[in-house]
C-alpha cells in the first residue's frame, strides 16, 4: 500500500555552508570571510568545498592570487543572499512579535532625533501601546521612493514637492557655553562673542552667520574655530568647554535645565528654518501614519505659539 505522506526531505545545503559562501562571495577572501562570521580560513574553505561538492559546480575560480566568482557563483550568490535575508527577517519578526511591514518606519535627522524626538516617544508609546515603530536616521535629501520610510521629521523651509508636510515648530538657535568656559550668570554684550573659540558645525556651516544676521550684527573678520561634523558633536564640544556654539534651542533643553550649558549671550533667535512632519502623497496613508502625525502636531502645538 502506497503511503500518502509527502516526503519533507529537501535538496538544501546547510545554513552554515550558505553563510560561508555568502561571506566569501562578498569579501572574495576566505580569511576576511571567516573573520566576518566567526570561522577560520580553513573553516570557510571546508564549507565552500562541501557546497561545491553538493552542487557539482565550481562557485569560485582563482586567477593567479585573486579569488573570483564563477558565472554559477555570481548567479547563486544573489539568490542565496535574498533567501537568507528573507529567513532573517522572518526570524526577527517572530522574535519581536510583528512583521516589519506592520511597523511604522519613522525617519528623523540624526541630531534632532537623539536630542529631542527620542525623549518625546515615551508619550507616544503610552498613547499607542500596540503600535510598533522603528526610528531611522535620515538627512534632508531623503528620497521616499527609494526607502521604506513612512513618515519623516525634517528640517527645512516647508517646500517638498509631492509631499504632505505639517509644520511642527520654527527653529530657534542660541549661543551656549559651558560654566568652565564662562561662569554661570555672566551676561556678555553680543559683540563680545569673538573673544572666545567659536565651535564650527560642518553640517550647518552658516550657523554663526545666521546668528549674526538675526541679531543685526556685522563681523568682518573670519569666523574660525574647531570644526565638528554633526550637531551632536558640537553640543558635546560645548559641554566640554571647547568654545561657544550656535545650536537649536530645542536640542539643548535638557543640558540647559541641568546646568551643563547656559546662554551667556542672551536668548534664542530664529534661524529661518523650521521642523516639519513629511510624507508622500502617493503612498497609502495608513492609520499609524495619521496617528503619529496627529500626536506629534499636538505635541508641538505649544512650541508654535
Amino acid at each position: 500500500m502506497m503511503s500518502n505522506t509527502h516526503s519533507m526531505k529537501r535538496y538544501l545545503p546547510s545554513l552554515s555552508a550558505l553563510s560561508a559562501f555568502e561571506a566569501a562571495a562578498i569579501h572574495l577572501n576566505f580569511t576576511r570571510a571567516g573573520e566576518d562570521i566567526g570561522l577560520t580560513q580553513s573553516g570557510i574553505s571546508r564549507q565552500v568545498a562541501a557546497l561545491e561538492a553538493l552542487l557539482g559546480l565550481r562557485l569560485f575560480e582563482r586567477i593567479g592570487p585573486k579569488l573570483v566568482l564563477s558565472d554559477a557563483g555570481r548567479a547563486y550568490r544573489e539568490r542565496v543572499s535574498q533567501s537568507l535575508d528573507q529567513l532573517e527577517e522572518a526570524t526577527i519578526d517572530l522574535v519581536r512579535g510583528s512583521a516589519r511591514s506592520e511597523m511604522l518606519q519613522i525617519g528623523v535627522q540624526d541630531s534632532l532625533g537623539s536630542q529631542w524626538l527620542v525623549s518625546k516617544m515615551t508619550r507616544f508609546i503610552k498613547r499607542f501601546p500596540d503600535q510598533h515603530f522603528t526610528m531611522l536616521p535620515v538627512d534632508g535629501t531623503l528620497d521616499f521612493s527609494s526607502s521604506q520610510i513612512d513618515v519623516a521629521v525634517l528640517r527645512g523651509r516647508g517646500v517638498w514637492p509631492d509631499m504632505s508636510h505639517h509644520h511642527l515648530m520654527d527653529e530657534k538657535v542660541v549661543v551656549v557655553a559651558a560654566p568652565s568656559l564662562i561662569p554661570v550668570g555672566t551676561e556678555l554684550p553680543l559683540t563680545e562673542f569673538y573673544r572666545f573659540p567659536l565651535i564650527q558645525n560642518a553640517h550647518r556651516p552658516a550657523s554663526w552667520l545666521r546668528w549674526l544676521e538675526a541679531n543685526n550684527l556685522s563681523h568682518n573678520e573670519r569666523i574660525s574655530g574647531p570644526r565638528f561634523s554633526q550637531t551632536n558633536m558640537v553640543i558635546q564640544a560645548a559641554i566640554a568647554g571647547i568654545g561657544l556654539a550656535v545650536v537649536p534651542r530645542v536640542m539643548v533643553e535638557v543640558q540647559l535645565d541641568c546646568g551643563l550649558l547656559h546662554m551667556p549671550l542672551g536668548g534664542a533667535v530664529p534661524s529661518g528654518f523650521g521642523y516639519y512632519l513629511v510624507y508622500p502623497f502617493n503612498r497609502n496613508i495608513t492609520k499609524p501614519i495619521t496617528d503619529f502625525r496627529d500626536w506629534l502636531v499636538s505635541e508641538t502645538r505649544s512650541l508654535r505659539m
